[in-house]
């Protein structure tokens, strides 16, 4: 069975969204991936927009170690444009971070993606 359109978009995101570096190229990758209107939240904040999106993830790779990567931890679930996703972050043999996403598509891009983030061990 293939990946459900909007399980592939979030696993895309956070693939090439959330590990990439350069500036220009995340952007271009949120442009293809997230919807004009996207808006992510996190625990404490909710953000708006292409670029408000890339900032954020801008700052959260700034405070990572170096080889900071964020790798998707098992399949995702989806049904009726929405999809979660498992995930995991930090250098190379080391867990830092992990959690879930849930993000809702609309008309084939994320438009709220979600955040929840397990305790810290």
């Amino acid at each position: 069975m293939s990946e459900l359109p909007e399980v592939a978009l979030l696993h895309a995101s956070i693939e090439r969204v959330w590990n990439e570096r350069d500036d220009a190229a995340r952007l271009v990758a949120i442009g293809e991936l997230y919807h004009p209107e996207a808006i992510i939240f996190e625990p404490a904040r909710a953000v708006t927009g292409h670029a408000a999106i890339s900032a954020v993830v801008a700052g959260v790779l700034a405070d990572m170690p170096a080889g900071f990567r964020f790798a998707i931890d098992g399949p995702g679930l989806g049904h009726h444009g929405v999809a979660t996703a498992r995930w995991k972050g930090g250098p190379p043999g080391e867990v830092l971070v992990s959690g879930v996403d849930v993000a809702r598509a609309q008309d084939g891009k994320l438009i709220e993606h979600y955040f929840f983030f397990n305790p810290a061990d």
